[in-house]
C-alpha cells in the first residue's frame, strides 16, 4: 500500500494522527496555490481552511482515481469560485433597488451546503444515492453507468430522473428548516 493510500485509509478510518500529517504535507503547498488567485492572504487562508474542512467531511466519497493532491485542488477551486461569487454577488446586489434587503437573506457558505447535502444523501434511498454519486462525482456518462450496472440507458435515466427530484425535495426542506 502506497503512502498516500494508507494516508487516505487513515483519514476515512477519522485518525487525528493521520489529519495532521495530511494537513502538514499539504497545507504550505494548498495555501501557495490559492495564493495565487486571492490577493489577501487572509482570505486565501480561509479558503484553505475551508478546502481542507470540506475535503475532510467528503473524504468517505473520495475514491481514489485521482491524487489527494488532484482533489484537494479541485475543492480549493470550487472554494475560490465561491468566495468570487460571494464578493461579486453583493456587490451587484449593493447596485440594485431592495438590494439591502436581499443581502439580509442568508447567504450558505460552502459548508452549509455541504452539512444539507450529507443530510439529504443520509436520507435518501441507497440505490439513488449511488446513482447520484456515479453522475455527479466520479463524473461518469450515463451509458457507462449503465453498463456498469448492466441495465438499460433508459432505465438508469429514469432513476437518475427521480433520484435529482428526491434529493430536490429533501434539499428544500431542509434549506426551510
Amino acid at each position: 500500500m502506497t503512502d498516500e493510500k494508507r494516508l487516505i485509509s487513515e483519514l476515512k478510518q477519522g485518525k487525528p494522527k493521520a489529519v495532521r500529517k495530511w494537513f502538514k504535507t499539504y497545507h504550505d503547498r494548498l495555501l501557495r496555490l490559492v495564493l495565487q488567485r486571492i490577493s489577501q492572504e487572509k482570505d486565501a487562508e480561509e479558503l484553505v481552511q475551508e478546502t481542507f474542512l470540506n475535503a475532510l467531511k467528503q473524504i468517505p466519497l473520495f475514491r481514489g482515481d485521482s491524487s489527494l493532491w488532484t482533489w484537494m485542488v479541485s475543492i480549493a477551486r470550487h472554494e475560490i469560485a465561491d468566495f468570487y461569487r460571494k464578493k461579486y454577488a453583493k456587490r451587484a446586489l449593493r447596485t440594485v433597488p431592495l438590494g439591502d434587503l436581499v443581502i439580509a437573506t442568508k447567504i450558505y457558505d460552502s459548508s452549509e451546503v455541504s452539512e444539507i447535502v450529507m443530510r439529504c444523501l443520509g436520507d435518501m434511498k441507497a440505490e439513488s444515492v449511488e446513482l447520484l454519486k456515479l453522475k455527479y462525482i466520479d463524473r461518469k456518462k450515463i451509458f457507462d453507468i449503465a453498463e456498469d450496472l448492466d441495465r438499460s440507458v433508459k432505465s438508469i435515466e429514469s432513476e437518475l430522473f427521480r433520484a435529482r427530484n428526491e434529493f430536490r425535495a429533501l434539499y428544500l426542506a431542509y434549506e426551510n428548516e
